[in-house]
Protein backbone atom coordinates (compact mmCIF):
# COMPACT_ATOMS: atom_id res chain seq x y z
CA UNK A 1 0.00 0.00 0.00
CA UNK A 2 1.47 3.42 -0.86
CA UNK A 3 2.62 5.80 1.85
CA UNK A 4 0.19 8.67 2.24
CA UNK A 5 2.85 10.83 3.90
CA UNK A 6 4.29 11.38 0.40
CA UNK A 7 1.23 11.08 -1.81
CA UNK A 8 1.63 13.03 -5.03
CA UNK A 9 -0.49 16.13 -5.59
CA UNK A 10 -4.01 15.33 -6.78
CA UNK A 11 -6.95 17.51 -7.71
CA UNK A 12 -7.10 21.25 -8.16
CA UNK A 13 -5.72 22.53 -4.82
CA UNK A 14 -2.13 22.55 -3.68
CA UNK A 15 -0.85 22.51 -0.12
CA UNK A 16 0.93 25.75 0.84
CA UNK A 17 4.18 23.81 1.44
CA UNK A 18 4.08 20.70 -0.75
CA UNK A 19 7.35 19.35 0.72
CA UNK A 20 6.45 19.81 4.38
CA UNK A 21 7.32 16.74 6.46
CA UNK A 22 5.72 15.32 9.57
CA UNK A 23 8.99 15.85 11.47
CA UNK A 24 9.01 19.55 10.64
CA UNK A 25 5.38 20.16 11.57
CA UNK A 26 5.91 18.45 14.96
CA UNK A 27 8.99 20.60 15.53
CA UNK A 28 6.88 23.69 14.84
CA UNK A 29 4.35 22.63 17.45
CA UNK A 30 7.08 22.14 20.07
CA UNK A 31 8.54 25.56 19.26
CA UNK A 32 5.21 27.24 20.07
CA UNK A 33 5.07 25.93 23.65
CA UNK A 34 6.42 29.06 25.35
CA UNK A 35 4.22 31.38 23.31
CA UNK A 36 1.10 29.35 24.10
CA UNK A 37 1.86 29.37 27.82
CA UNK A 38 2.33 33.13 27.72
CA UNK A 39 -1.13 33.47 26.15
CA UNK A 40 -2.81 30.99 28.52
CA UNK A 41 -4.68 33.46 30.72
CA UNK A 42 -5.61 35.83 27.88
CA UNK A 43 -7.04 33.02 25.79
CA UNK A 44 -9.03 31.68 28.74
CA UNK A 45 -10.48 35.13 29.43
CA UNK A 46 -11.45 35.67 25.79
CA UNK A 47 -12.87 32.17 25.24
CA UNK A 48 -10.48 31.13 22.47
CA UNK A 49 -7.02 31.76 21.14
CA UNK A 50 -6.35 35.06 19.37
CA UNK A 51 -6.42 35.89 15.68
CA UNK A 52 -2.63 36.08 15.79
CA UNK A 53 -2.32 32.52 17.12
CA UNK A 54 -4.92 31.36 14.59
CA UNK A 55 -2.77 32.83 11.83
CA UNK A 56 0.34 31.14 13.27
CA UNK A 57 -1.47 27.78 13.36
CA UNK A 58 -2.61 28.24 9.78
CA UNK A 59 0.87 29.19 8.60
CA UNK A 60 2.38 26.20 10.43
CA UNK A 61 0.01 23.84 8.60
CA UNK A 62 -1.84 22.58 11.68
CA UNK A 63 -5.31 22.86 10.09
CA UNK A 64 -4.27 20.68 7.13
CA UNK A 65 -2.52 17.75 8.81
CA UNK A 66 -5.07 15.07 7.89
CA UNK A 67 -6.62 16.93 4.99
CA UNK A 68 -6.33 15.07 1.66
CA UNK A 69 -3.68 16.27 -0.77
CA UNK A 70 -6.32 16.65 -3.45
CA UNK A 71 -8.01 19.32 -1.33
CA UNK A 72 -4.87 21.27 -0.45
CA UNK A 73 -3.80 19.37 2.67
CA UNK A 74 -0.77 17.35 3.73
CA UNK A 75 -2.52 14.00 4.29
CA UNK A 76 -0.17 12.99 7.09
CA UNK A 77 -0.91 9.90 9.12
CA UNK A 78 -2.97 9.92 12.29
CA UNK A 79 0.12 9.66 14.49
CA UNK A 80 1.44 12.95 13.12
CA UNK A 81 -1.88 14.62 13.93
CA UNK A 82 -1.80 13.23 17.45
CA UNK A 83 1.81 14.21 18.11
CA UNK A 84 1.16 17.79 17.03
CA UNK A 85 -1.95 18.07 19.18
CA UNK A 86 -0.19 16.62 22.23
CA UNK A 87 2.52 19.27 21.87
CA UNK A 88 0.05 22.14 21.41
CA UNK A 89 -1.93 20.93 24.44
CA UNK A 90 1.30 20.73 26.41
CA UNK A 91 1.65 24.44 25.69
CA UNK A 92 -1.90 25.06 26.90
CA UNK A 93 -4.69 22.47 27.17
CA UNK A 94 -7.46 25.00 26.49
CA UNK A 95 -5.85 26.24 23.30
CA UNK A 96 -5.05 22.64 22.41
CA UNK A 97 -8.69 21.64 22.90
CA UNK A 98 -9.87 24.40 20.55
CA UNK A 99 -7.35 23.52 17.82
CA UNK A 100 -7.70 19.75 18.18
CA UNK A 101 -11.48 19.66 17.97
CA UNK A 102 -11.54 22.31 15.25
CA UNK A 103 -9.35 20.08 13.06
CA UNK A 104 -10.65 16.67 14.15
CA UNK A 105 -13.68 16.71 11.88
CA UNK A 106 -11.78 16.83 8.61
CA UNK A 107 -11.66 13.01 8.52
CA UNK A 108 -15.42 12.42 8.98
CA UNK A 109 -16.14 15.21 6.50
CA UNK A 110 -14.08 13.49 3.81
CA UNK A 111 -15.27 10.02 4.86
CA UNK A 112 -19.02 10.52 4.92
CA UNK A 113 -20.11 13.49 2.81
CA UNK A 114 -20.46 13.46 -1.01
CA UNK A 115 -17.25 14.34 -2.80
CA UNK A 116 -18.58 17.54 -4.38
CA UNK A 117 -19.76 18.72 -0.95
CA UNK A 118 -16.30 18.07 0.46
CA UNK A 119 -14.66 19.97 -2.38
CA UNK A 120 -17.00 22.89 -1.79
CA UNK A 121 -16.28 22.82 1.96
CA UNK A 122 -12.53 23.21 1.39
CA UNK A 123 -13.24 26.12 -0.90
CA UNK A 124 -10.73 28.01 -2.98
CA UNK A 125 -7.97 28.09 -0.36
CA UNK A 126 -8.34 24.65 1.24
CA UNK A 127 -9.04 25.90 4.77
CA UNK A 128 -11.63 23.87 6.70
CA UNK A 129 -12.25 24.22 10.44
CA UNK A 130 -15.39 22.75 11.98
CA UNK A 131 -16.94 21.91 15.29
CA UNK A 132 -19.23 18.92 15.70
CA UNK A 133 -21.76 18.84 18.49
CA UNK A 134 -22.53 15.14 18.37
CA UNK A 135 -25.53 15.13 20.72
CA UNK A 136 -28.82 15.44 18.79
CA UNK A 137 -29.89 18.80 20.20
CA UNK A 138 -31.84 19.93 17.14
CA UNK A 139 -34.56 18.95 14.71
CA UNK A 140 -34.56 18.41 10.96
CA UNK A 141 -37.96 18.78 9.31
CA UNK A 142 -38.34 17.48 5.75
CA UNK A 143 -38.56 20.13 3.06
CA UNK A 144 -38.33 20.11 -0.71
CA UNK A 145 -34.83 18.85 -1.45
CA UNK A 146 -33.63 18.77 2.13
CA UNK A 147 -34.41 19.70 5.73
CA UNK A 148 -35.28 22.74 7.78
CA UNK A 149 -32.85 22.54 10.70
CA UNK A 150 -33.26 24.28 14.04
CA UNK A 151 -31.57 23.94 17.41
CA UNK A 152 -28.96 25.06 19.88
CA UNK A 153 -25.78 23.03 20.15
CA UNK A 154 -23.77 23.76 23.28
CA UNK A 155 -20.14 22.69 23.74
CA UNK A 156 -19.33 23.30 20.06
CA UNK A 157 -15.59 23.23 20.70
CA UNK A 158 -13.40 24.81 18.06
CA UNK A 159 -16.19 26.88 16.56
CA UNK A 160 -14.54 30.21 17.37
CA UNK A 161 -12.39 30.16 14.22
CA UNK A 162 -14.61 27.85 12.21
CA UNK A 163 -15.43 27.90 8.53
CA UNK A 164 -18.25 25.39 9.14
CA UNK A 165 -20.21 23.66 11.87
CA UNK A 166 -21.46 20.09 11.99
CA UNK A 167 -24.61 19.63 14.05
CA UNK A 168 -26.53 16.46 14.89
CA UNK A 169 -30.29 16.63 14.57
CA UNK A 170 -33.19 14.20 14.66
CA UNK A 171 -35.01 13.61 11.38
CA UNK A 172 -37.96 11.35 10.46
CA UNK A 173 -37.22 8.24 8.42
CA UNK A 174 -39.13 6.16 5.91
CA UNK A 175 -39.46 3.42 8.54
CA UNK A 176 -41.17 5.79 10.93
CA UNK A 177 -38.44 5.77 13.56
CA UNK A 178 -36.60 9.08 13.96
CA UNK A 179 -32.92 8.91 13.05
CA UNK A 180 -29.94 11.17 13.76
CA UNK A 181 -28.36 13.05 10.89
CA UNK A 182 -25.33 15.33 10.72
CA UNK A 183 -25.86 18.60 8.90
CA UNK A 184 -22.86 20.48 7.52
CA UNK A 185 -23.41 24.22 7.78
CA UNK A 186 -21.23 26.91 6.17
CA UNK A 187 -20.37 29.85 8.40
CA UNK A 188 -23.18 32.10 7.18
CA UNK A 189 -25.83 29.53 8.18
CA UNK A 190 -25.29 29.57 11.95
CA UNK A 191 -24.79 32.04 14.75
CA UNK A 192 -22.26 31.67 17.55
CA UNK A 193 -23.48 32.54 21.02
CA UNK A 194 -20.48 33.89 22.88
CA UNK A 195 -21.08 32.08 26.17
CA UNK A 196 -17.66 30.55 26.84
CA UNK A 197 -15.28 33.08 28.35
CA UNK A 198 -14.48 35.19 31.40
CA UNK A 199 -14.37 32.26 33.79
CA UNK A 200 -17.87 30.85 33.27
CA UNK A 201 -16.36 27.36 33.61
CA UNK A 202 -13.75 26.08 36.01
CA UNK A 203 -11.26 25.39 33.19
CA UNK A 204 -10.70 25.08 29.42
CA UNK A 205 -11.82 28.66 28.91
CA UNK A 206 -9.72 28.87 25.75
CA UNK A 207 -11.41 25.87 24.13
CA UNK A 208 -13.84 27.95 22.09
CA UNK A 209 -16.74 25.77 23.17
CA UNK A 210 -19.46 28.29 22.38
CA UNK A 211 -23.04 27.50 21.46
CA UNK A 212 -24.07 27.14 17.83
CA UNK A 213 -27.55 28.49 17.11
CA UNK A 214 -29.52 27.56 13.98
CA UNK A 215 -32.99 28.96 13.30
CA UNK A 216 -35.05 27.37 10.52
CA UNK A 217 -32.14 27.00 8.11
CA UNK A 218 -32.52 25.00 4.92
CA UNK A 219 -29.94 22.23 4.51
CA UNK A 220 -30.00 20.26 1.24
CA UNK A 221 -29.98 16.48 1.45
CA UNK A 222 -26.41 16.35 0.14
CA UNK A 223 -25.20 18.24 3.22
CA UNK A 224 -27.22 16.13 5.67
CA UNK A 225 -25.94 12.58 6.03
CA UNK A 226 -26.88 9.71 8.38
CA UNK A 227 -25.00 9.73 11.68
CA UNK A 228 -23.87 6.13 11.35
CA UNK A 229 -20.19 6.91 11.73
CA UNK A 230 -19.63 4.08 14.23
CA UNK A 231 -20.99 1.51 11.81
CA UNK A 232 -19.02 -1.10 9.90
CA UNK A 233 -21.85 -1.50 7.39
CA UNK A 234 -19.81 -0.08 4.52
CA UNK A 235 -18.92 -3.15 2.40
CA UNK A 236 -17.30 -0.95 -0.27
CA UNK A 237 -15.73 1.41 2.23
CA UNK A 238 -16.80 5.02 2.66
CA UNK A 239 -17.05 7.82 0.15
CA UNK A 240 -13.76 9.17 1.46
CA UNK A 241 -11.95 5.87 1.02
CA UNK A 242 -13.17 5.61 -2.55
CA UNK A 243 -12.36 9.23 -3.44
CA UNK A 244 -8.85 9.27 -1.97
CA UNK A 245 -7.73 5.64 -1.92
CA UNK A 246 -6.55 6.25 1.66
CA UNK A 247 -8.06 4.08 4.45
CA UNK A 248 -7.53 6.97 6.89
CA UNK A 249 -10.87 8.17 5.54
CA UNK A 250 -12.87 5.15 6.61
CA UNK A 251 -13.89 7.62 9.29
CA UNK A 252 -14.92 5.29 12.12
CA UNK A 253 -15.34 7.76 14.97
CA UNK A 254 -15.11 5.39 17.97
CA UNK A 255 -11.30 5.66 17.97
CA UNK A 256 -11.10 9.01 16.16
CA UNK A 257 -13.18 11.06 18.60
CA UNK A 258 -11.67 9.37 21.66
CA UNK A 259 -8.22 9.96 20.19
CA UNK A 260 -8.70 13.71 19.89
CA UNK A 261 -9.61 13.94 23.58
CA UNK A 262 -6.74 11.67 24.59
CA UNK A 263 -4.21 13.93 22.85
CA UNK A 264 -5.38 16.91 24.87
CA UNK A 265 -5.31 15.05 28.17
CA UNK A 266 -1.82 13.64 27.57
CA UNK A 267 -0.66 17.14 26.68
CA UNK A 268 -2.22 18.55 29.84
CA UNK A 269 -0.52 15.86 31.93
CA UNK A 270 2.83 16.67 30.29
CA UNK A 271 2.31 20.36 31.10
CA UNK A 272 1.55 19.44 34.71
CA UNK A 273 4.72 17.38 34.91
CA UNK A 274 6.75 20.29 33.49
CA UNK A 275 5.34 22.58 36.17
CA UNK A 276 5.89 20.03 38.94
CA UNK A 277 9.50 19.58 37.88
CA UNK A 278 10.12 23.33 37.91
CA UNK A 279 8.56 23.57 41.38
CA UNK A 280 10.62 20.83 43.01
CA UNK A 281 13.81 22.19 41.44
CA UNK A 282 13.27 25.64 42.98
CA UNK A 283 11.27 25.04 46.17
CA UNK A 284 12.51 23.64 49.48
CA UNK A 285 10.69 21.31 51.84
CA UNK A 286 8.82 22.78 54.80
CA UNK A 287 9.84 19.97 57.16
CA UNK A 288 13.32 18.65 57.86
CA UNK A 289 15.43 18.01 56.03
CA UNK A 290 14.80 21.45 54.50
CA UNK A 291 16.42 20.74 51.17
CA UNK A 292 15.32 21.31 47.61
CA UNK A 293 12.41 18.99 47.01
CA UNK A 294 13.95 17.24 44.02
CA UNK A 295 16.65 15.89 46.35
CA UNK A 296 14.13 14.17 48.62
CA UNK A 297 12.73 10.65 47.99
CA UNK A 298 9.12 11.83 48.39
CA UNK A 299 9.31 14.13 45.36
CA UNK A 300 11.43 11.66 43.45
CA UNK A 301 8.78 8.97 43.94
CA UNK A 302 5.98 11.26 42.76
CA UNK A 303 7.96 12.37 39.72
CA UNK A 304 8.86 8.83 38.74
CA UNK A 305 5.32 7.51 39.12
CA UNK A 306 3.73 10.43 37.30
CA UNK A 307 6.19 10.40 34.45
CA UNK A 308 5.90 6.67 33.86
CA UNK A 309 2.11 6.93 33.90
CA UNK A 310 2.15 9.77 31.35
CA UNK A 311 4.68 7.92 29.20
CA UNK A 312 2.33 4.93 29.18
CA UNK A 313 -0.68 7.08 28.27
CA UNK A 314 1.17 8.74 25.41
CA UNK A 315 2.41 5.39 24.12
CA UNK A 316 -1.19 4.14 24.07
CA UNK A 317 -2.27 7.14 21.98
CA UNK A 318 0.38 6.60 19.32
CA UNK A 319 -0.13 2.85 19.38
CA UNK A 320 -3.84 3.38 18.75
CA UNK A 321 -3.01 5.66 15.81
CA UNK A 322 -0.90 2.92 14.25
CA UNK A 323 -3.60 0.33 15.00
CA UNK A 324 -6.27 2.47 13.30
CA UNK A 325 -4.15 2.61 10.17
CA UNK A 326 -3.47 -1.13 10.38
CA UNK A 327 -7.21 -1.80 10.45
CA UNK A 328 -7.54 0.43 7.40
CA UNK A 329 -4.83 -1.50 5.58
CA UNK A 330 -6.68 -4.73 6.33
CA UNK A 331 -9.88 -3.24 4.93
CA UNK A 332 -8.02 -2.35 1.74
CA UNK A 333 -6.82 -5.94 1.45
CA UNK A 334 -10.38 -7.26 1.72
CA UNK A 335 -10.19 -8.38 5.36
CA UNK A 336 -12.87 -6.10 6.82
CA UNK A 337 -12.29 -5.56 10.57
CA UNK A 338 -15.13 -6.30 12.97
CA UNK A 339 -16.91 -3.63 14.98
CA UNK A 340 -15.26 -5.08 18.09
CA UNK A 341 -11.84 -4.04 16.81
CA UNK A 342 -12.80 -0.41 16.26
CA UNK A 343 -14.47 -0.23 19.66
CA UNK A 344 -11.40 -1.77 21.29
CA UNK A 345 -9.33 1.16 20.03
CA UNK A 346 -11.82 3.60 21.49
CA UNK A 347 -11.61 1.96 24.91
CA UNK A 348 -7.80 1.91 24.68
CA UNK A 349 -7.86 5.66 24.22
CA UNK A 350 -10.21 6.18 27.15
CA UNK A 351 -7.67 4.24 29.20
CA UNK A 352 -5.00 6.73 28.07
CA UNK A 353 -7.31 9.53 29.20
CA UNK A 354 -7.75 7.89 32.60
CA UNK A 355 -3.99 7.50 33.04
CA UNK A 356 -3.48 11.17 32.19
CA UNK A 357 -6.05 12.17 34.80
CA UNK A 358 -4.44 9.96 37.45
CA UNK A 359 -0.97 11.39 36.83
CA UNK A 360 -2.16 15.00 36.95
CA UNK A 361 -4.09 14.39 40.17
CA UNK A 362 -0.97 12.88 41.75
CA UNK A 363 1.14 15.89 40.77
CA UNK A 364 -1.45 18.39 41.97
CA UNK A 365 -1.79 16.93 45.43
CA UNK A 366 1.97 16.48 45.88
CA UNK A 367 3.31 19.97 45.26
CA UNK A 368 2.09 21.98 48.27
CA UNK A 369 -0.71 24.40 49.13
CA UNK A 370 0.61 27.22 46.91
CA UNK A 371 -0.92 25.41 43.94
CA UNK A 372 -4.41 26.38 45.14
CA UNK A 373 -3.89 30.03 44.21
CA UNK A 374 -5.94 31.07 41.21
CA UNK A 375 -3.99 31.31 37.99
CA UNK A 376 -1.18 28.96 39.05
CA UNK A 377 -0.39 26.88 35.93
CA UNK A 378 -0.48 23.48 37.64
CA UNK A 379 -3.91 24.24 39.04
CA UNK A 380 -5.17 25.08 35.55
CA UNK A 381 -3.77 21.84 34.14
CA UNK A 382 -5.36 19.86 36.97
CA UNK A 383 -8.73 21.57 36.47
CA UNK A 384 -8.55 20.97 32.71
CA UNK A 385 -8.27 17.23 33.31
CA UNK A 386 -10.99 17.29 35.96
CA UNK A 387 -13.36 19.11 33.64
CA UNK A 388 -12.82 16.58 30.88
CA UNK A 389 -13.10 13.77 33.41
CA UNK A 390 -16.85 14.35 33.65
CA UNK A 391 -17.18 13.88 29.89
CA UNK A 392 -15.01 10.78 29.99
CA UNK A 393 -17.02 9.22 32.80
CA UNK A 394 -20.23 9.83 30.86
CA UNK A 395 -18.88 8.20 27.69
CA UNK A 396 -16.92 5.27 29.11
CA UNK A 397 -19.96 3.08 29.92
CA UNK A 398 -21.11 3.32 26.31
CA UNK A 399 -17.72 2.32 24.92
CA UNK A 400 -17.04 -0.44 27.42
CA UNK A 401 -20.47 -2.07 27.24
CA UNK A 402 -20.56 -1.73 23.45
CA UNK A 403 -17.21 -3.50 23.26
CA UNK A 404 -18.46 -6.33 25.45
CA UNK A 405 -21.68 -6.67 23.43
CA UNK A 406 -19.73 -6.78 20.18
CA UNK A 407 -17.42 -9.42 21.62
CA UNK A 408 -20.23 -11.68 22.81
CA UNK A 409 -22.48 -11.29 19.79
CA UNK A 410 -25.10 -9.17 21.50
CA UNK A 411 -26.83 -6.23 19.83
CA UNK A 412 -24.41 -3.28 20.04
Amino acid sequence: MPSHETTALMGDLQAPEPDLTSEEVITRAIAMRTMLRQNRLKAAEEGSYSAEIHEAFDKAGFYRLVQPRKYGGYEFGLETQYRVMVEISRGDPGIGWCLTLGTAHTIPLVAHFPEHVVREAFGANGLFISSHSASPRGTAKPADGGYIVSGRWTYSSGVAHSTHAMVTAIAPSEKGEPVPIVALLPRQDYAIQDDWNSGVTMALGASGSQTVVVDDTFVPYERAVPFDWQSTNFPDGTIGLRSTGNPLYLGHIAPLYAGTLACIQVGAARAALDEFEQTILTKKRIFPPQIERYKHPDSQLVYGEARSTIDAAEAVVYSAAKAYEALGARWMSGDIPALEEWLALGTMLYTAIRLSHEATELLFRSVGSSVTRKGVPLQDYFLATQMQKTQAEENKPFFYTSLAKARFGLEA
